[in-house]
């Protein structure tokens, strides 16, 4: 099931965070005309921008402007000044956010950099945050049948309870925590709201958002590499679980997106009797006791997180020689399209 379809999208929103450079700026004479647009559809997010002249820059997705998939280069562009990039949904390291609450959903993000210069970052440059929010809507019946009596189909949907992961520092109970080092202390947290109900964590990966993939715990939610991420802890009331572990990332990226199905049983009817806390290690049961069926059930959800982690490589000092455009950064102002030039 795929939470992109246009029944299921009730809307789309974007913020759009301008990031600019102090890089100086004599041979560049175009600029950005407007505000660029965001579009979210079913499959994929594009952004469409106009400038003031034929556009001759390049676009790319921020981190990857070699990645042939995440860029686009314009040099051969002679009248053309209205320009899109499109970008599949999940693809160039897009973050993906389960929304949870009132407004259910997925959000979907990613930083896209207009850029007027083939090589260099430049004053003229501007990097835009994309965000689309897809609503989840839960589909309460597959079928309706039409009779003279009207019937009404009752789900046990009220005991459904709400069901959260993220990533904390410090410990498990200490603040969420979005972005970190490598080797940093981390921990990841999974937390149920019914106390009538305890839950088992499997089948957990972490992907890069460019086609990696590692998978965390198996399907009876054991850790499959201890070194990367250990089994994980739960509490005696088995609504909330957490597993500490350390800052580690991809090696061509920062992004790290971390997808787990949460498993619900019902405490009273000894649903989680031999289920949760699971058992692992040299104890650990047959594959073959747990059911091997590749459909979610209907207590099952899956829930997701993002994390960010940089690398600590000492750096030089910038000789002085050095062209100027080539060492400025781009800096986040955090405001919604407001311009400096």
């Amino acid at each position: 099931m795929t939470f992109y379809s246009s029944r299921q999208r009730i809307s789309s929103i974007f913020i759009l965070l301008l990031l600019s450079s102090d890089a100086y700026l004599s041979t560049i004479d175009n600029e950005l005309v407007g505000d660029p647009v965001v579009d979210c559809e079913d499959t994929m997010v594009s952004l469409t921008f106009k400038t003031k002249k034929p556009f001759t820059g390049r676009v790319y997705v921020n981190g990857l402007a070699d990645d042939d998939r995440c860029s686009r280069n314009f040099a051969a562009n002679s009248d053309q000044s209205k320009m899109s990039m499109m970008i599949q949904n999940g693809d160039c390291t897009m973050q993906r956010q389960r929304v949870t609450g009132s407004l259910e959903g997925i959000m979907l993000s990613l930083t896209i950099v207009v850029s007027f210069h083939g090589t260099f970052v430049t004053k003229a440059d501007r990097a835009y945050r994309c965000m689309c929010f897809f609503r989840n809507i839960k589909r309460l019946s597959n079928a309706i049948d039409m009779s003279p009596l009207g019937t009404t189909e009752l789900l046990d949907t009220a005991k459904m309870p709400t069901c959260s992961y993220s990533i904390h520092s410090s410990s498990p109970d200490g603040p969420i925590t979005t972005a970190g080092k490598i080797g940093d202390k981390i921990y990841h947290v999974w937390q149920c709201e019914d106390s009538a109900q305890g839950f088992l964590v499997h089948s957990c990966f972490v992907d890069d958002g460019k086609g990696a993939r590692f998978d965390l715990l198996d399907i009876d939610g054991c850790a499959i590499d201890p070194i990367i991420q250990p089994d994980v802890v739960y509490d005696s009331t088995l609504t909330k679980a957490s597993v500490e572990t350390w800052g580690y990332k991809f090696s061509d990226t920062s992004v790290l997106n971390y997808q787990c199905v949460v498993e619900l049983c019902k405490k009273e009817a000894g649903e989680c009797d031999g289920l949760s806390p699971p058992t692992c290690g040299r104890h650990k049961r047959s594959i073959g006791n747990r059911r091997q069926n590749e459909h979610k059930l209907s207590n099952e959800m899956e829930v997701s997180t993002t994390m960010e982690i940089v690398d600590q490589i000492p750096e030089k000092d910038v000789p002085e020689n050095t062209h100027p455009l080539a060492v400025n950064p781009i800096y986040p102002l955090l405001l919604h399209l407001i311009y400096t030039f």
